[in-house]
């Protein structure tokens, strides 16, 4: 190293470069240091343009300095197909970069305005000023439910607030809302403990309103009180959901739907070092490193996840490495500094622009106050008052004290406003005036949410679909309703394509149903593993669509969740996604993206979710206890998804342009055994069908003795056995239920009021199955119009097995269905 880069004597830039290349390229230190005093020579790196100049230089310079290293000849590959020179160029590369962005970083740092640097102080005065309002509202008991306090649950930032920087240069704010109300900026997923971002997407009274109102629960932005977090996607701030990661997939999904439109919009993630340990943000960072992109993921390490230290969650060294394992860039920065912050997060959205993928920032600072208002005296030792200043940490606390007594003397809203005052950008009395007028601002929301209404009770039953009337109890036992029964005078058998040997199978009806949405619409787009480049899917099925729309059918990682949470988030932006879960058993590892995440959007927050996700499912086919099971149970129950069943290949095509359309996302289950039957072809029209209503089920056979109620596959033996029995006299009605959520349960009551008796039929095991909850209603519903009690027949209560004749015993045969139906009829 030259004598001039003596440490003592570096300049500002040189030192922090110095100390960031000790950082992430520590063996490069002596290289970095000379080629920037190279570079640098005399001139005074003050401003913007001083550094920007000198950046070709020293990149040159160092990547000069790394070439003349030695290296030592005949060296094996380090990996197979890969030369040690490669390698090494590599590094190299990747040195120089992370080099320049550091100085890109320096540059954007130098250009912050006097403006900018004031509004992030008094941003972050705001947000602690937030906090402390929300702090008071939980201890003081002066909103009440009825007569009881009500509390709320809560979150606080404290010590984070510096976080505030990062939205300064994005795009945010009135500005970016289009005439019609849409948002046209960047997008922000912030957690719990976000509150500086969300003030800073916009610094507005009404955002301050919106906060204490998500703890309180009052009528309003954000939630009208159905959930308690934070958000308002009309100004680009995607409220947060639970478990942590939930959102972090949606973000990735938003970030699919910018790429898409070639947009220069970005979307940032939040979450803290406990959450990266959940496998969602392991998938949602992949997929976007893997197609580069526009996104940010910031891993806010706030030294403890609500309890768990830092030793328990990861053995990483600090946990901007892990963006090493991505291929995309990494940085540790201090969390308490806004400067480097603002710098940080401008820089990465940059990049994020120009097409060059996502970035991986890592800020450390502290919790300077429980995980959530309740655990303060747990993390402090005793209870903390609302306060500008921090609570000291004592030793019946859990908290690290010193850590805590470290962090505490780096408040970042003294620091930065001392740092602000000695460059001359604020006076001494500043600060406090700030603090007076945050106060008195929150203050005066806070009184509107003490003010405001309790939501109308009624409001819980309205929201989960589009358009449907509020949910509410019935009492089915009341007279007015039980006899006030569907009639079944408009049932009648459904006009359909005969089954014809020359026609269409539901594989190529599935295909033309893909097709059609995506010609009919530029936003529709298919992601899945295996569907795109020159495959087209695990049947085949997507392949006659690829030398079309190639460029829209798009590979996943092999990750289920990725695949439902960029549905998710791309469907919030404005796309329409069909998502493929390769087969329908493998949605297990991507169950909560669609319970906790598509299911309650519209509920929670009013968003509209039109995703479609194509499940190939079912047996009769011996494909074992993985390829074969029946999931559609596991999410009829869950209010918010629509679930849809075709048995034939004219349904197939019509419920595809149906689920397309509809605003609120639909599971459309395939049965594989159906894919190629050739007992089930239709002929097909070249031009696309007009959407089928979504929640009518389907009268396939009229019969006044006995109702036969199945869908899927088994629709198909209802049928045959109906068929049989029709050659002894016996009419049977088959009703394909065709939609499962919503059921058409007008349709099946009517059926039993006609029949009398009803015989529920599918290949799903009984218990918990979809034919008893159909059994339910009707004994509750129309218990008077029975002769008989209502037969299920469904597979065993085991998983499927694989071999060929353990199948044929777990699944219920033709000839079981005929005996449960003449023993029903005899009944």
């Amino acid at each position: 190293m030259a004598h001039r880069a003596d440490l003592e004597r570096l300049t500002a830039v040189a030192s922090r470069l110095g100390a960031f290349v000790a950082e992430r390229h520590p063996l490069a230190l002596a290289d970095a240091i000379d080629a920037f005093e190279q570079a640098a020579g005399e001139r005074a790196l003050r401003d913007e343009a001083s550094i920007e100049a000198i950046r070709p230089a020293f990149a040159r310079e160092l990547a000069r300095r790394l070439h003349v290293r030695p290296m030592p000849e005949g060296l094996a590959e380090p990996t197979p197909r890969a030369t040690a020179a490669a390698r090494i160029e590599q590094a190299y590369t990747q040195i120089v970069d992370d080099c320049d962005g550091f100085l890109r970083r320096a540059a954007i740092e130098a250009s912050l305005t006097r403006d900018e640097r004031v509004e992030i102080l008094r941003g972050m005065c705001l947000t602690r000023a937030t906090d402390n309002r929300l702090k008071t509202f939980f201890t003081s008991g002066e909103i009440k439910y009825g007569a009881a306090a009500f509390q709320g649950k809560g979150f606080r930032s404290l010590g984070q607030e510096a976080i505030y920087a990062a939205g300064i240069r994005l795009k945010r704010g009135a500005r970016h809302r289009g005439a019609d109300g849409g948002w046209n900026g960047d997008v922000v997923g912030p957690v719990i403990r976000d509150l500086g971002i969300t003030l800073a997407m916009r610094p507005e009274p009404d955002t301050v309103k919106m906060v204490l109102n998500a703890q309180m629960g009052k009528v309003g932005a954000p939630l009208d009180g159905k959930d308690l977090h934070i958000g308002d996607f009309a100004w680009g701030i995607l409220p947060p959901a639970a478990p942590l990661t939930t959102a972090t997939l949606t973000i990735a999904g938003i970030a699919m739907a910018f790429w898409r439109e070639r947009s220069d919009r970005v979307a940032i993630s939040f979450i803290g070092e406990g959450g990266s340990s959940l496998g969602e943000w392991h998938e949602a960072i992949n997929l976007c490193a893997a197609r580069k992109l526009p996104a940010i993921f910031c891993l806010e390490n706030n030294q403890t996840a609500l309890s768990t230290a830092l030793a328990d969650q990861s053995a990483v060294r600090v946990f901007a490495d892990k963006a090493i394992g991505y291929g995309i860039p990494g940085i540790t920065i201090d969390g308490t500094d806004p400067d480097e912050i603002a710098a940080a997060f401008t820089w990465a959205a940059e990049r994020a622009r120009a097409g060059k993928g996502p970035t991986l920032i890592e800020t450390v600072s502290m919790r300077m106050c429980g995980h959530a208002h309740h655990d303060d005296m747990l993390y402090l030792g005793k209870d903390a008052p609302a306060s500008w200043e921090y609570s000291p940490a004592t030793e019946q606390g859990y908290a690290d004290r010193e850590a805590y007594a470290y962090w505490a003397a780096r408040d970042p809203i003294l620091t930065y406003a001392k740092r602000l005052q000695d460059e001359g950008l604020i006076a001494a009395g500043d600060l406090d005036r700030f603090k007076r007028e945050v106060d008195a601002l929150v203050e005066e929301q806070a009184r509107a949410v003490v003010e405001a209404p309790w939501p109308d009770p009624a409001a819980a039953g309205t929201g989960v679909f589009a358009g449907e009337p509020p949910r509410a109890r019935v009492e089915v036992l009341d007279p007015q309703v039980r006899l006030a029964g569907a009639s079944d005078d408009d049932l009648q058998v459904e006009p359909a394509p005969p089954f014809d040997p020359k026609g269409r199978t539901l594989l190529e009806a599935v295909m033309l149903g893909v097709g059609d949405a995506l010609r009919a619409d530029p936003r529709v787009f298919v992601y899945g593993q295996d569907v795109g480049g020159r495959y087209g899917n695990a049947f085949l099925l997507l392949r006659p669509l690829l030398h079309e729309f190639g460029d829209r059918i798009l590979n996943s990682p092999l990750a289920e969740g990725a695949v439902l949470g960029v549905c998710v988030g791309a469907a919030l932006a404005g796309e329409r996604p069909i998502g493929e879960i390769q087969f329908n058993d493998f949605v297990a590892t991507g169950f909560n993206q669609l319970v906790n995440n598509a299911a309650k959007i519209r509920y929670r927050w009013g968003g509209s979710v039109p995703m479609v996700v194509r499940m190939p499912w079912g047996g009769l086919r011996h494909a074992g206890p993985y390829h074969s099971q029946n999931t559609e149970p596991w999410f009829y129950r869950t209010a918010g998804l629509k679930i849809v069943v075709p048995s034939t290949p004219h349904d197939a095509r019509a419920l595809m342009a149906a689920a397309v359309a509809d605003p609120d996302p639909v599971l459309y289950y395939e049965h594989i055994a159906l894919y190629r039957d050739p007992r089930v072809r239709q002929m097909l029209d070249e031009a696309p069908p007009a959407p089928m209503p979504i929640g009518r089920a389907a009268l396939r056979r009229a019969g006044g003795d006995l109702a036969i109620v199945s869908y899927g596959a088994y629709v198909h033996i209802a049928l045959r056995v109906a068929e049989r029995l029709a050659a002894g006299g016996i009419e049977a009605s088959v009703l394909d239920l065709r939609s499962l959520a919503p059921l058409d349960r007008r349709a099946v009551l009517a059926l039993a009021r006609r029949c009398h008796k009803m015989l529920i039929v599918h290949e799903d095991s009984r218990t918990g199955g979809i034919g008893e909850s159909v059994a339910a209603i009707v004994q509750e519903e129309a218990f008077e119009a029975l002769d008989a009690p209502i037969r299920i027949v469904g597979a065993l209560d085991t998983p499927v097995p694989y071999s060929p004749p353990l199948e044929e015993c777990y699944l219920p045969s033709e000839a079981q269905v005929e005996r449960a139906a003449r023993l029903l009829v005899e009944y």
